[in-house]
């Protein structure tokens, strides 16, 4: 485990200082968000409530005015900062605002950051310490707020010692500390040499390798930056997993970054929480026959709801119920043809006699070794040849299955509903058509999914589904978002054991347990699936030390979270994930492939006539945007990911409207 340096260890470190420098954001004070630009975030929830729909989209609009401030100023001075009135009047000529919406939205964010800001201990500690050392204590920060306002934060977060005069802000001097002419400001002011100061703050260029250069003590302390990700996607729907986050953030601030940790109690832990609120919710509005958690997108559901019940929850039993596209949809064939034969099959996929037997779940009457490679088009003539056998060894299965649905009380009459990732709702639908049938109508099923995409829609003529954070009626953009991070949900919300494949006479089922999956469980996938539990526990009981409650499970937090994570994930997340490698094959066997794209060995001989069937790959067949990352941190790579983003904007780090 990583501990950072206490406080005394930094000042010990460098007694020869008689002045301590203080960065101001992220090293004395932060906020109860996981990053700046989502402090926009609660100025245009507190704008829409106050003042209607006209202020949505406020957050990234604020955004966007900085950087135009920024690059405006550069243009006649490329040393200077920029200071809030000049932000605000680029906002003013984006949103049209009057001179009265300027000023209020000017008060606003001065207020909001006073109501969001925290101390950071650390800071609190280091400047106590120093200043009981007889040390002289200032502020340096490149910031846009000018000095008052930086020390009525820094009073609200209980440095009440701090005077104006303490305080060296880049937007009321001409220069910065990035650029170093902060410094000499400074410098001329304390009436100090650069070898009597210790500078402490959180970036790696701005605070550590430019005052060194001019002979400045430094050290450098990054914990209150790990929760940061891309600042331009800043909506209201992000706050839920920004404060969880910003928990996290606080909580693991003098030892290591726990990603699993995070990534659990974070955005599973708010799928899971969904999932149960989601089910909940059709209880208070209809009669249900039956409630089943599908495995196994649904286990850590099903524990959360059986812990629930087990607190005094007025919950029905619920069941965990093992299905899966194979399993359902070779039990409901009733003939085999050209056009189906695919499902058995992939176009790309080389198997042996001994696996497709497996597959299909009978020995097949076939000349070839049964260990032999065989390409898709001999495996499929295989399959046909044997188009009786297959189709007795599918009728069995069925039994078997129907023997299992039954136990579970599927079969009983009247509305069931299952719980589900999603995607197209196929699986679901199969099954309701088999339950269907086989109840004479009187067992209805109802699909209540985390998302549905594009490919959902001819199953709506079957069955009823909804889908809780995204559904197929949703953007183009977001359809093909969802699409390249269902790999990654999949092996998120998941379980300890494989996915079923059969079942025995009596109805017990038979799972297939690959090493890949068993090795990412025990890596990977407990811790997060642990965090989650615990997570959405305290999110639905109302203990959650973030705040938040069930009121904050909405569709818009729910895909919030899927897409920061999943859309706009850190490197930390990249690193821990690409040791997962996630199997989809029809009979789950196999290796599987690396949940995050390995990196061509020769990038340089990737063209640019390669890179449509790599877009294709990386969407369907990884985790899209975990991989484009990856490619991007590499230098020789980096190309690929920006001609990627440029042929496919959808897939750029931006997924906020």
């Amino acid at each position: 485990m990583t501990v950072q340096l206490t406080a005394e260890q930094v000042l010990d470190e460098h007694s020869q200082a008689s002045v301590l420098s203080v960065d101001f954001f992220d090293t004395l004070i932060t906020r109860s968000v996981a990053q700046p630009t989502h402090v926009f975030a609660v100025m245009e929830q507190n704008l829409i409530s106050s003042h209607g729909d006209s202020w949505r989209g406020f957050a990234v609009a604020r955004v966007e005015a900085e950087q135009r401030a920024r690059q405006l100023a550069e243009q006649v001075d490329d040393q200077r900062d920029v200071s809030l009135d000049e932000i605000v009047y680029q906002l003013a000529q984006q949103l049209v605002l009057s001179r009265s919406d300027s000023d209020m939205v000017m008060t606003l964010e001065r207020e909001t950051e006073l109501q969001l800001v925290q101390a950071v201990p650390f800071g609190v500690e280091i400047t106590e310490l120093a200043r009981a050392r007889g040390m002289r204590v200032v502020v340096v920060s490149d910031n846009y707020m000018p000095a008052t306002h930086l020390l009525q934060m820094a009073h609200r977060a209980g440095y009440s010692w701090i005077t104006k005069a303490d305080i060296f802000v880049s937007c009321e001097h001409g220069g910065m500390k990035h650029n170093g002419m902060l410094w000499p400001v400074v410098l001329s002011a304390l009436n100090s040499l650069a070898g009597s100061i210790l500078h402490v703050g959180d970036d790696a260029r701005a605070d550590g390798e430019v005052p060194k250069s001019l002979g400045i003590a430094t050290h450098v302390r990054d914990t209150m930056r790990r929760s940061h990700r891309d600042m331009i996607n800043t909506t209201p729907a992000v706050l839920p997993l920004s404060r969880i986050e910003a928990e996290y953030r606080n909580a693991m601030d003098e030892t290591r970054w726990d990603v699993g940790e995070v990534i659990g109690g974070g955005l599973v832990a708010m799928i899971v929480a969904a999932q149960v609120l989601d089910a909940h919710f059709v209880l208070g509005k209809r009669s249900v026959a039956g409630v089943h958690f599908a495995a196994r997108d649904g286990y850590l559901a099903h524990q959360v709801w059986n812990t629930l019940r087990s607190r005094g929850w007025e919950l029905p039993v619920a069941t965990y119920t093992a299905f899966s596209r194979s399993v359902v949809w070779r039990a409901w064939l009733s003939e085999l043809t050209r056009e189906n034969i695919g499902r058995f099959v992939g176009d790309d996929e080389v198997l042996t006699v001994s696996r497709l037997e497996r597959r299909v779940g009978c020995a097949l009457d076939s000349p070839l070794d049964r260990e032999m490679p065989i390409d898709a088009s001999v495996a499929r003539d295989l399959v046909l040849d044997n188009t009786d056998i297959v189709l007795s060894a599918t009728n069995s299965l069925r039994t078997r299955l129907l023997t299992y649905l039954r136990s579970h009380e599927v079969l009983m009459s009247g509305h069931h509903i299952v719980v589900d990732l999603g995607w197209t709702g196929s699986t679901i639908a199969d099954l309701a058509d088999l339950v269907s049938v086989e109840s004479q109508n009187q067992s209805v099923i109802e699909g209540r999914l985390t998302g549905l995409y594009w490919d959902a829609t001819p199953q709506r003529m079957r069955i009823a589904m909804h889908g809780f954070a995204m559904d197929e009626f949703g953007s183009t953009d977001d359809n093909v978002r969802l699409l390249g991070v269902i790999k990654l949900l999949e092996a998120l919300v998941t379980a300890p054991h494989g996915s079923v494949v059969d079942y025995e006479d009596d109805g017990t089922p038979i799972f297939v347990e690959t090493v890949p999956e068993l090795q990412a469980y025990e890596a990977v996938m407990r811790q997060v699936g642990d965090a989650a539990v615990r997570g959405a526990l305290a999110i639905l009981d109302g203990t959650h030390p973030s705040g938040m409650t069930t009121a904050d499970i909405t569709k818009e937090s729910i895909w919030a979270a899927i897409m920061q994570v999943g859309h706009s994930p850190r490197t930390d997340e990249i690193d821990l994930l690409s040791q997962v490698n996630h199997v989809t094959s029809i009979d789950h066997e196999g290796n599987g492939r690396p949940l995050i794209a390995v990196t061509p060995d020769e990038p340089a001989k990737v063209t640019l006539e390669d890179l449509p069937g790599m877009y294709d790959t990386l969407m369907h067949r990884h985790w899209m945007q975990g991989s484009l990352r990856a490619l991007e941190n590499n230098v020789d790579s980096r190309w690929i990911a920006d001609e990627m983003y440029k042929l496919n904007p959808m897939t750029s780090p931006r997924w906020v409207p």
